[in-house]
């Protein structure tokens, strides 16, 4: 009886040292595992400022391919980067392919990883962190533009729309 290679191959949860996800996904790769490492793409303030960071969508977790009595588990674990496979009594711990591939689905194809955009809810209490309105507190209203909101603010004895940069909002 023929076996699709495919179909015996199964997902397994690798935990990695803190902050050495990208160190394993490159030593498990070179060793010539199938690793997918979930990345994520957000916009932190960091000292007042705005920044992109890449980061993990699990920290301390990635995803390794394998199929059970065919592929050498033992090496995983002596990997540089990683602690060892997920294991529950004793047994490593198998993620299943729909699970694997939603997460896939939900990437931003463009650029190979998740992106996180804020959220703004119209109504949402909001601070301006920035600009000539910094320290005001106000009501998002909606955006206007790609990268630009609408925030009602209570200035001079009445509600104002103003437009400014999302980045220089945060929530209340």
């Amino acid at each position: 009886m023929i076996h699709d290679k495919c179909s015996l191959k199964q997902w397994f949860a690798v935990h990695t040292k803190p902050l050495q996800e990208a160190l394993a996904e490159e030593n498990l790769k070179r060793q010539g595992y199938e690793v997918y490492y979930p990345r994520i793409k957000q916009d932190v303030r960091r000292r007042g400022r705005w920044m992109s960071i890449i980061g993990p969508l699990f920290p301390r977790y990635l995803f390794v391919n394998l199929e059970q009595g065919r592929d050498n588990f033992v090496p995983i674990r002596s990997t540089f980067g990683v602690s060892d496979l997920v294991r529950f009594g004793g047994v490593p711990k198998t993620v299943s392919n729909a699970l694997i591939m939603a997460i896939k689905e939900r990437e931003d194809q463009a650029q190979g990883m998740h992106i996180m955009r804020r959220n703004w809810i119209p109504g949402m209490e909001v601070e301006i962190t920035d600009g000539p309105f910094t320290g005001l507190k106000g009501i998002f209203i909606a955006k206007s533009a790609e990268e630009r909101v609408i925030v009602l603010l209570q200035l001079l004895g009445r509600d104002n729309r103003v437009e400014v940069t999302q980045n220089t909002i945060v929530p209340v």
